[in-house]
């Protein structure tokens, strides 16, 4: 009995059944600002049956400074939106799609969400450390990007979005 206890105490430790509480943050997006940009495409798969289905893909960009770059793909911040299909995700494998959350808009009252002026007015290391772990690039946080074209007849759509960022030596 003792054997079978210290074995599953080795496994529960090194195979990462212990959960990690992550700190949830949201980014109100408003496209009219000079520093946001986003792009949407809609992607058609096969799922298991060989049927197509679509789903959904946007990028958010969120940039320092107001720039000629619409993409920003050299500087600023990318945010992305992908719902991957579950076949696709056991094929393919990688992280999960991300989830989307139908909310009230008085849900606004209760969070606190950064806008373009945190990423216009904060360093840029430290607007990076707000979404990775200090140590390395990997995001250790949950955002939820909020994008105010989506804000309609009282509701709001919160969409998980996955950070990254271009090095800047």
């Amino acid at each position: 009995m003792k054997n079978i206890f210290i074995t599953i105490l080795i496994l529960t430790t090194f195979t990462g059944f212990t959960q990690v509480k992550k700190d949830t943050l949201y980014i109100y997006f408003d496209s009219i600002q000079p520093t946001m940009n986003k792009g949407v495409a809609k992607m058609r798969v096969f799922d298991e049956n060989r049927k197509i289905v679509e789903y959904l893909i946007i990028s958010y960009w969120i940039d320092e400074i107001i720039r000629p770059n619409p993409e920003m793909l050299d500087t600023g911040y990318t945010f992305q939106y992908n719902e991957r299909t579950p076949y696709e995700v056991r094929i393919m494998g990688g992280p999960e799609g991300s989830k989307s959350i139908l909310k009230d808009l008085n849900f606004l009252n209760t969070i606190n969400p950064l806008d373009h002026t945190f990423f216009e007015t904060t360093e840029y290391i430290k607007v990076c450390k707000t979404f990775e772990s200090e140590d390395s690039h990997e995001q250790d946080v949950i955002i939820f990007m909020i994008d105010k074209d989506e804000i309609k007849d009282g509701k709001i759509i919160l969409r998980e979005v996955f950070f990254s960022r271009p090095a800047k030596e």
